[in-house]
Order: structure tokens, then sequence, then C-alpha cells
């Protein structure tokens, strides 16, 4: 949702240094803003730009304002390097309702051509003409068709930004859908005024998964390597005027309202995360229904805006919806970019180039769970007829939950992260080993492990299972005294990501020496497998920060860095 903007500051400037490792398909910015100014490396070989009026460029003008800022509210530091921009979206000349018009994929256009087009000039070129921003890992795609929802079938734009993934070997983060629909609460504003927090949330959620049909992944969040990013109800902002406006679901722990769900293609986990997308506040109508309240004042996220007046550097708003989340998404892959370049730079580390997209993947996954979120989830929409299968519901909702950045990107002396990677071919089996720390064995205190596995497969559009490669790990549990928690076991390995979070704190002795031993599988899914497949691979152990364990120290002082090859059974 992007309303008008409505508020202007003195915002600060900055520099950027080095080649872009991220873009954007969108609309056309408004590079003028002070945010933004030097940040943006804006191509447009269609000359889309000409059609806009410097007010109507909002859509894209503020998911870069999100991805070189995050969050104006949370104070981030920006992104160091620039950002590579091709405009795909222009006005649409039919609105004559709003001023300025929408922003939409031309009707002379065909979407994925638009898609193929920009990405091939990205790393192939056009033409004579020699590749444009090749040093492009992450590509965010903050759009989706609303009238192309997710039944089964994949979309043909979904079937492309696989083909597309797999060939240049680089990561999308792409927006789940937002479902703009009034609401019926099935009870007045002055009722809903009476429930407490706790009973509005479930009775929300109870008629939001009633509805969940209406609620399905919109093209091409349906891809099946890309990263799908649906939205939690949570920003930064601080609400200083909620006038009638109404929050339907007080917790900030759950998907926002608006956002789509899953599954994906194959039953897949699917949006893989949910990161914040704002808080969407409601208008009482009547009859029971509500409908969403569009104004650009808090809550929500703020960003840059397009001006509305002549002159206007600072304007910024108030926006909400699954595009921000996907944004976030995207800045989180390219602050891990930084980390893992940083890393590479040094003596000990060097990940290929063609490996550093399929590894920014794991990495991003790495992070997520689905903590508390659950516990609520579980309050409200559990019962005796679906506990059994209640984990898949929850996966449905949470993906495999809302990802932390910083615990992915920043070690601790009780938390250690190692990093894999690789190329494997059909009935290949690369192993791992992951040293256990000295200090854990025979202590009875609360430990996670946690592996998540990445890759971008091959994909063969003639056939019902389509992805050429399944890729997939047996967690060791036993080895460390952990059992699996969080999604099924069997649900994890029906995409291109196994996410695996295993809890425990069973009384485990072994050696000064001992290694879990994690072995990566390849098998063929769909006819035939004949390319290699890159992978990335990250494992993690902590205990909690109160446990006096060196881990990080002892773990470092026995990485193995090389892995063994075999043939898969």
């Amino acid at each position: 949702m992007y309303p008008e903007g409505v508020e202007e500051e003195a915002f600060q400037e900055g520099e950027v240094f080095g080649v872009p490792v991220l873009a954007i398909l969108d609309g056309d910015p408004f590079v003028y803003h002070s945010l933004l100014e030097n940040r943006l490396i804006v191509d447009d070989p269609d000359d889309f730009g000409s059609a806009y009026q410097a007010k109507g460029r909002k859509h894209c003008t503020a998911m870069a304002s999100l991805i070189c800022h995050g969050e104006l509210d949370a104070e981030e530091s920006p992104l160091p390097r620039p950002i590579y921009v091709r405009p795909i979206m222009k006005p649409d000349p039919d609105d004559f309702i709003n001023n300025p018009p929408r922003e939409h994929i031309a009707k002379e256009h065909f979407f994925e051509d638009l898609i193929l087009r920009s990405v091939r000039r990205i790393f192939a070129g056009d033409a004579d003409e020699k590749p444009v921003a090749p040093t492009i890992k992450i590509i965010n795609l903050s759009i989706c068709d609303p009238a192309r929802m997710f039944f089964h079938q994949l979309s043909s734009c979904a079937k492309l930004l696989d083909w597309l993934s797999e060939k240049y070997q680089v990561l999308f983060c792409i927006s789940a859908g937002n479902n703009g629909a009034d609401i019926d609460l099935e009870k007045s504003k002055a009722k809903l005024s009476q429930l407490t927090d706790e009973d509005l949330t479930k009775h929300t959620m109870k008629i939001l998964h009633g509805d969940i049909r209406n609620h399905r992944l919109m093209s091409p969040a349906d891809s099946v390597n890309a990263l799908s990013i649906g939205a939690i109800h949570t920003d930064k902002s601080t609400i200083y005027n909620q006038g009638n406006r109404v929050d339907i679901l007080p917790s900030q722990e759950l998907p926002s309202p608006i956002t789509v769900h899953g599954y994906g293609f194959r039953n897949s986990i699917n949006p893989e995360i949910y990161l914040p997308g704002g808080r969407q506040l409601y208008d009482y109508i009547t009859d029971n229904q509500y409908r969403i309240n569009d104004i650009g004042m808090a809550p929500g996220q703020k960003v840059a805006a397009a001006p509305v007046n002549p002159g206007e550097r600072n304007r910024g708003i108030y926006i909400r919806g699954t595009s921000n989340s996907a944004a976030l998404a995207s800045r989180g892959a390219a602050l891990i970019y930084e980390v893992l370049d940083e890393l590479r730079s040094g003596a000990d580390t060097d990940i290929p180039d063609e490996h550093m997209a399929v590894v920014i993947k794991s990495l991003l996954v790495h992070g997520a769970s689905w903590s508390n979120s659950f516990n609520i989830l579980e309050s409200c929409l559990k019962t005796r007829n679906n506990s059994r299968l209640f984990k898949r519901i929850a996966a449905r909702y949470l993906g495999y939950g809302i990802p932390d950045i910083k615990r992915v990107i920043e070690c601790t002396e009780r938390r250690a992260t190692a990093i894999g990677y690789g190329s494997i071919k059909k009935n290949e089996k690369h192993e791992f080993r992951f040293p256990l720390p000295p200090s854990l064995s025979g202590l009875n205190e609360m430990r996670r492990l946690i592996l998540t596995l990445a890759w971008f497969s091959p994909v063969n559009a003639e056939t019902r299972k389509y992805r050429k490669a399944n890729l997939s790990f047996d967690p060791p549990g036993n080895e460390v005294g952990v059992t699996r928690v969080n999604a099924d076991w069997q649900h994890v390995k029906n995409g291109t990501i196994q996410h695996e979070i295993l809890e425990g704190s069973e009384v485990v002795t072994y050696q000064d020496g001992n290694n879990l031993k994690i072995d990566v599988v390849c098998r063929e899914d769909a006819h035939t497998l004949d390319e290699s497949v890159n992978y990335g691979l990250a494992v993690t152990l902590e205990v909690a920060e109160d446990v006096n364990i060196p881990i990080y120290e002892e773990i470092k002082q026995r990485i193995e860095i090389p892995i063994k090859i075999d043939g898969a059974s």
C-alpha cells in the first residue's frame, strides 16, 4: 500500500563504494531524494522513466529506501554499495481515478519478456553490448500478479525465474503478494473493542483461516529456486494518533492480515521466510466489514517518498505490505554478502564467485525460527481435529520462520556458525565434519543445532516432478543430544531449502576430536539430471549466553575445511 507522503525531514546523505551486487526490477525511482542520491544506478533501455511524473515514482523509491536504509525509524546504517535498478513498470495511462496513476506492467509488454530481457542484460548483455552488471548476486522483485494465484501448477513467470536462478546463479527475493480485500469480522467495531488483545487475535486469525483459499501465493512467488517472502504484522514505528483506525490483529508476532500464504509447488514450504511488513490498520465500513486504511501515517514502515510538491527531496511516508518484506530480505542478503566477501578476502576462506548467491540463500534462511509465533498461532488455530498435522498448518503461516540476520553474520563465544559449499552430481554424497566442542561433553545444558542446505535446481518443465535435483541431509542429533523442532522433517525436503532446528539438553559424552558428520546427498528427481548442482550449507551450534562454554573458540580451533566425496547409496 503506497499512500501520499505526509512527512518531510532533513535526511543524511552518504557515499557508496564498489560494484553493485543487488538489483531491483521495479518502477522508476526518484533518484534525487536525499536518501537515494548517488546510491542508485538506473538502467532504463526501454525509456520507461519518460512516462513518469516525479510524484508518480512511488513504488521503487520506497523499495530502494528499504533496501538501502531499512526502516528509517530503526536508524540502521545504509548499504555500502550502489544498487542497480531496471525499471519494468510505468504509470497506467488508463487509470483516471488515481493521481498520479498507479504503476503497472504495461499492456504492450509481456511480464516474462521484461524479466528475461532485464536479467539477460545484467549478465550477458544486449546484442553486441557487454553485460551491464555481471557482479549482481541478488535481485529484488517486489512485484506480483494478484490475478495469478498459485493452484498446484507453476506460473510461467515462476518457471522463468527458476531457469534464470540456476543459469546465472542469482538469488531472487520475491514478495509473496497482498490480499487487499475487505474483511468480514462478524463483529461491529464496538464489539471488537470489548475483546482483549488475546481474544481479538484469536478471533481475527480464525476468520482469516476460514478464508485461506483466497490468500494463496501470487505469481511469481511460486518459484521453486527463489525465496518468497511473507509479511509479519510488525514495524519499528510509534503510533501517535490512531484515530478511528482499528488494529484487527494486536499480535506483532503473527503474519499480517494482508499477506498471502503457502504451500508452494508439491507442498513445499513457501513463503520460506517472513519479515516485517508493517502493521496494517483497518477502517470500519458497515455490517461488520473492515477495509484497509491507506493513510501514510504510522504505524507502518517509514521510507523515502516521491515528492508531492516541486523541489521536495526529503519526504517520508509509512507503508505496509509484502513488497516491504521482500525489500528487507534483499537488504539482509546484501548484508550477508558483505560478510562473506570480507571472509573470502582473508587467507583461510575462498568462496568461489559462482557459489556466493546460493550460500547467501542458505544463510538468509539459516537464522529463521518459529519462536513464540508458533505458540500464539497454536493458541489461535489448533484443534483436536488438526493437532496431528498442526506443524504443517504452522508452516503454511510461518514458513521456516522469522530470520534474525544478525545471528547469522555475528558469532559469539556461545555460538559458532560454519559455512560449507560445493558442486554435487547425481548419486554423489559430500561428507562434512563439524567438530564438537569438548566443553559440552557430559553437560546437562540446553543446546541448539541448526542446519540449512540450499541449492538452485535445474528444472525440467516437461515432467510433473519439475525439480531435477533433490538434495538433502539427515541431521545428526544423537551425537549432541538434540531432537527436531519446528517444521515437519518430511515437509522440509520438498523445495530447494532444507532448514532443520534441533534442540535438547540430553547428557551426551564424547571425546575431544569427535565430529558431527553431515552428508549432503544428491538424487535425481525429474528426468534427467546431468548437471552439477551448486549448493550452500550452514551449520550452527549454540548454547544459552549464560552458559560459560567457549563454543566458538573450541570449534574454530578444530574446524575441518575439506569435504569427502563418495557415491551416494
